[in-house]
């Protein structure tokens, strides 16, 4: 890791002269996993652990504080470094890794010349051609969105029809707050999805896909909502108390530190 934050460093352009307020965020130029966050709101300095990020947000309580946030990150380093290396190791998109998917360990693999993307089930293998190691990483993310919106689509239409409703649209992104999300226009559901679903076990992916159904019928969490989310999926209680045990493991797929 520390050569890669090397690189991350050497790319980031020193700060120099009085800071302004569209240069904000930006990284720390001794350690890329700290961001300085402009908040005019705020009344202190303060640090907030974004875990789904895999960084740490220095709350910068207005420019002329800058001077002073960046005093209290470097007197703040060992709690700092203390709360990030506690999050699950990284699972870069690199040939020879290991990364998730469907809940199960696959190896990265760059065969040479050119083809499409497939993935090799039976080998546990995910096989993305790539002319260079650059565009390597992008190539997987794209293979994965692709599976997740071809699974999510399955299961939303699924889940949607045992509620006699009906699914629009479906979305599939870089989500770091939630794994899914459902609003509804002129009758129809128009959910979006975190693409990290798809590294999840598959009865993972399906609760996700049954709770955002769920909000077709109750757009809160009402007990009614869940009376109806327990409807049309048996294992409610286990797939919460999975997702909060592993979802950090799930962010940690394709983080580079």
């Amino acid at each position: 890791m520390a050569g890669f934050l090397s690189k991350l460093k050497s790319g980031n352009a020193t700060m120099r002269g009085p800071m302004v307020k569209d240069q904000f965020p930006f990284r720390d130029e001794d350690d890329p996993r700290v961001l300085y966050v402009l908040s005019e709101r705020a009344r202190r300095i303060s640090l907030k652990v974004k875990n789904s990020e895999r960084e740490v947000h220095v709350v910068v309580p207005g420019v002329r504080a800058l001077s002073k946030a960046k005093q209290f990150a470097r007197e703040q380093r060992d709690w700092i470094d203390v709360q990030l290396e506690s999050l699950p190791p990284p699972m870069p998109f690199r040939p020879g890794e290991y990364i998730l998917f469907q809940g199960q360990e696959y190896q990265l693999i760059s065969p040479p010349g050119k083809g499409r993307p497939k993935i090799s089930r039976s080998r546990q293998k995910i096989i993305v051609p790539s002319p260079d190691a650059e565009s390597f990483p992008g190539r997987v993310r794209r293979l994965l969105i692709r599976e997740a919106r071809e699974e999510l689509t399955a299961a939303s239409h699924y889940y949607a029809e045992k509620l006699d409703k009906r699914v629009g649209k479906v979305s599939v992104r870089d989500q770091s707050s939630r794994w899914g999300s459902c609003i509804t226009r002129n009758g129809e559901g128009h959910i979006s999805y975190s693409w990290r679903l798809i590294c999840a076990p598959p009865e993972i992916l399906e609760y996700v896909a049954a709770h955002e159904c769920a909000h077709l019928v109750h757009d809160d969490h009402s007990k009614a909502f869940w009376d109806v989310c327990h409807s049309i999926y048996d294992d409610v209680k286990n797939a919460t108390k999975w997702l909060n045990k592993n979802g950090a493991k799930l962010h940690a797929i394709g983080a580079e530190f």
